[in-house]
């Protein structure tokens, strides 16, 4: 997997986070590589996406967020609510 595509798949795991969180991405708090291997992750993502035979969902928290990274490098984020 290219460092661009690495890069690109960052970019959105941040970008998702942000959006949730309704925060500019330079302020989310945690650095992706302190939770998780990206390398690895964009290569699983990859290899996810160019084949019917493999599965990808890898969750990790981060950012006061719970975060997924499925089939093909898809992101979705969910920041809990804080109980009133």
């Amino acid at each position: 997997m290219s460092a661009d595509t690495v890069d690109n798949l960052c970019w959105d795991i941040v970008t998702t986070i942000a959006d949730e969180r309704g925060i500019d991405q330079r302020d989310v708090d945690e650095q992706l590589y302190d939770v998780i291997d990206p390398d690895a992750l964009g290569r699983l993502a990859r290899q996810s996406g160019e084949t019917d035979d493999i599965s990808l969902s890898v969750s990790f928290r981060m950012a006061e967020c719970y975060v997924t990274v499925t089939d093909g490098g898809k992101v979705r984020a969910n920041h809990p609510s804080t109980p009133e």
